[in-house]
């Protein structure tokens, strides 16, 4: 998993118990359409980038369809934990359209903006398989290179105590229901009132999120 922007060289990974919460959330409300695959998510705070991936590996394949969100915060603001939330968003609506057309989506293989909620996140699509890339990682000698330390890793910690004690995840049951009812329209809204045609489909809708009804060239998983 590779962070957006370029400076993002240190980071510290989310909490296992808020990355439980998370995957917990999208069983929940994705369990049908996921079925006997397994979900695979991982989250990392960089000094000023929060990076977040969910994956979907099926069985009997050895590529996963992962929804990766980045977005910036600042550490002076102290609003890791809404852009972690942010991202859920995101990752979310990627996914309700990727099981709304059967997979057949056009998402970018590479970081694309999107404005959301007057803040611009970063979507794109990978096929990575995490275990796979986690043993090359290790192989390479790369499992404690990325780790943050001093100033940065106190800002860090400091973002993080506050995801492991926030509770609005933990009740997450609703969360993604919402997300899905609520974050399409703003995405058009936002989408439409944009300047110029980035991230918009002919019909002036953003090219990640509703346009759930227009299947498009199969991203292969193979």
């Amino acid at each position: 998993m590779e962070p957006r922007l370029k400076s993002s060289k240190k980071w510290t990974a989310l909490p296992n118990e808020y990355l439980d919460q998370i995957r917990a959330v999208f069983q929940e409300n994705f369990s049908q359409q996921i079925g006997q695959g397994e979900l695979k998510v991982e989250g990392r705070i960089y000094a000023s980038e929060v990076l977040l991936r969910v994956g979907l590996h099926e069985p009997g394949r050895l590529a996963q369809a992962n929804f990766e969100v980045s977005m910036e915060y600042s550490a002076k603001d102290q609003d890791a934990v809404e852009r972690i939330h942010n991202c859920v968003d995101a990752a979310a609506s990627m996914m309700q359209e990727f099981f709304d057309n059967d997979g057949e989506v056009d998402f970018p293989r590479t970081w694309k903006p999107f404005p959301f909620q007057n803040k611009t996140l970063y979507l794109q699509f990978s096929t990575e398989n995490s275990e796979l890339e986690a043993e090359a990682d290790r192989l390479l000698g790369a499992d404690d290179s990325g780790m943050l330390h001093g100033d940065d890793l106190e800002e860090a910690e400091d973002a993080l105590s506050r995801a492991e004690v926030d509770e609005e995840l933990s009740g997450g049951q609703d969360l993604v229901k919402e997300v899905l009812d609520e974050d399409a329209d703003v995405l058009e809204e936002e989408g439409e009132a944009a300047s110029g045609d980035e991230g918009l489909d002919d019909d002036g809708q953003p090219r990640m999120f509703g346009g759930g009804t227009k299947k498009k060239s199969k991203t292969t998983l193979h």
